[in-house]
This record gives C-alpha cells, sequence and structure tokens, in this order.
C-alpha cells in the first residue's frame, strides 16, 4: 500500500512518517520545502506549493497513492482570520483538489469547528465555527468526504510534540521560561485536550489500517484549562508555580475568537480500535525520552 502524506515536513507529517505501522506500507510525501526533513523515511518526494492546483494533481498523478494523508493547513488562526482568502485557498480549496481524485483519504480537523460553549465534545455534536480558521475546517471536512466512502476525517486540537524545523512547543516554552525565571502570562479559561502529535499519528493509522470510515476525535484523554496545563509542566519539571501568572483570552486581545470551553471526547475512537491516547503526564514523559538531537 503507498500513502502520499501532503504537508510530510510539518509537525504531524513527520509523526506521520514515524509511526508507519510496517513495511507493508510505502510512503511517499510533499512539503514547500526543497528536500524532505525525513529522507530516510520517504521512497519519493516532490516539492509542492498545495495552493497552486496543478503542482498538487500533478503530484498525486505521478505517486498513484492507495491513501492520501493531508496534514498540511495554516494553523495560525488569527492569519487566517487576516487574511480568509489564504485560508480558504489551503484549508478547504486544496482539501477539494486532492479529494477529486477519488482516492480515499485522512484529513485532520479541528475543534474550532465547535463553538466552545458545551464541550467536551462528541463527533455528532452540532457544529458552529466562530472564526474564519474554523469555518474553512468545516467546509473541507464535507469535501474530504464527498469523493470516496473510506475517507476519514480525524479531528485534533492543541497539538503539540517535537520535530524537525518545528516551532517550540508550548510545553518547552513554559518549561523553558520557568527554568530562566521568567513569569509566563496563561489563559485561565480557555479547556480542551491537549494533543502529542505522535498520538494524533498513531490514532490515524489505527482508524485507516482498521478500515474505519467518517469522523472521528483524535485528542489527548485529559481535558484541562491551559493554565491547568502549564501548572502541570512546572510540577513536572519541579520549577516555581508561583510564576504562571493568569489571564483572560480576552486580556490578549486576540484577532479571532477562540472556543472556550472546547475539548474533544473519544469514546467513539476507543471503541473502535481500542486506543487511548496519552494524558498530559504520560505525553511529557514521552517527550522526554526523546534526546533533541535525535529529531
Amino acid at each position: 500500500m503507498k500513502a502520499l502524506i501532503i504537508g510530510c515536513n510539518g509537525l504531524l507529517g513527520q509523526n506521520l512518517l514515524r509511526t508507519r505501522p510496517g513495511p507493508a506500507w510505502d510512503l511517499v510525501g510533499t512539503g514547500l520545502e526543497k528536500a524532505p526533513a525525513l529522507p530516510e523515511s520517504l521512497s519519493g518526494y516532490r516539492s509542492v506549493d498545495v495552493s497552486k492546483r496543478p503542482e498538487l494533481e500533478a503530484a498525486i498523478a505521478a505517486f498513484a497513492p492507495d491513501w492520501i494523508f493531508n496534514a498540511a493547513a495554516v494553523t495560525d488562526v488569527d492569519l487566517c482570520e487576516r487574511d480568509p482568502a489564504l485560508a480558504g485557498l489551503i484549508n478547504r480549496d486544496a482539501v477539494g483538489w486532492m479529494a477529486a481524485a477519488g482516492i480515499p483519504m485522512a484529513h485532520i480537523s479541528s475543534d474550532y469547528v465547535f463553538d466552545g460553549e458545551a464541550g467536551p465534545y462528541l463527533e455528532d455534536a452540532p457544529t458552529r465555527p466562530l472564526s474564519v480558521y474554523g469555518a474553512t475546517k468545516l467546509e473541507s471536512e464535507k469535501l474530504a468526504l464527498a469523493h470516496s466512502p473510506r475517507s476519514i476525517i480525524a479531528r485534533t486540537m492543541t497539538l503539540w510534540g517535537r520535530g524537525k524545523g518545528s516551532k517550540t512547543s508550548f510545553v518547552d516554552f513554559v518549561r523553558d521560561s520557568l527554568k530562566a525565571g521568567k513569569p509566563v502570562r496563561i489563559v485561565t479559561d480557555q479547556w480542551g485536550n491537549p494533543t502529542l502529535a505522535e498520538d494524533l499519528a498513531l490514532g490515524i493509522w489505527k482508524l485507516v489500517e482498521g478500515g474505519h470510515t467518517g469522523t472521528y476525535h483524535v485528542a489527548g484523554s485529559e481535558w484541562n484549562s491551559r493554565h491547568q496545563w502549564a501548572e502541570a509542566i512546572a510540577d513536572h519539571y519541579g520549577l516555581d508555580r508561583g510564576l504562571i501568572q493568569s489571564c483572560l483570552t480576552a486580556d490578549l486581545k486576540q484577532t479571532a475568537r477562540r472556543p472556550l470551553k472546547s475539548g474533544l471526547r473519544t469514546d467513539k475512537l476507543a471503541a473502535a480500535t481500542g486506543f487511548k491516547p496519552r494524558d498530559v503526564g504520560d505525553q511529557i514523559r514521552r517527550m522526554d525520552e526523546i534526546s533533541p538531537t535525535s529529531i
């Protein structure tokens, strides 16, 4: 079986490559970069700008995959609010172009399809996005499922982890700031499930290999506030909780509205696959096991 990982150089893309179930899967990838981040994990690679339909369609035709895993997106929600045309092009239109090939897709969506008033949410909860980002992700879900009955939507949230070239994670930011004696301002009114990128990748592979279809939530097993998450980081590393200052989302004056009482329930994932993503403590311990020099 051949899987094409769109966005294979990103955090999730790299973890999809690293968690490949076995040699039965031949992995090929695309990314904006001239060279892949993990060349040893791929049998083929193309530099592709997914906003350019001919480039994207040519890559799909050349690789002729059995599955497309779409790990490419504009995830900066404030940028999406400022530039809705870019958000629509990458997060919605490009997904439609991928899906139109008729190849089964594993497509990544977000808790931002919900309004954050009654989380954590099951898969069939009513959707009501508050932002351009959330709206484009909801539209992309419908496009991804439209052309193949075998396709999968994996909704996730608050993704973090390590990867080559990846931006600093929330865990690293909090830990490094507290170690340096610097105070950090963390919101108390945003709730959800911190999710390790490795667990999201594992969950997606289990859904694909198990022949499951439709929409699933794949997120960490612990539901907490972002402030509580920061406290857990401080406790894990024996650092001073007193440096964690409380604030509200409104204090940050961000461009896009956030779903505040968010979160994703993963009952359906557990019932289908038996897989339960890690809680916050186990996620941090897992990352501690991985030497930064091996990334």
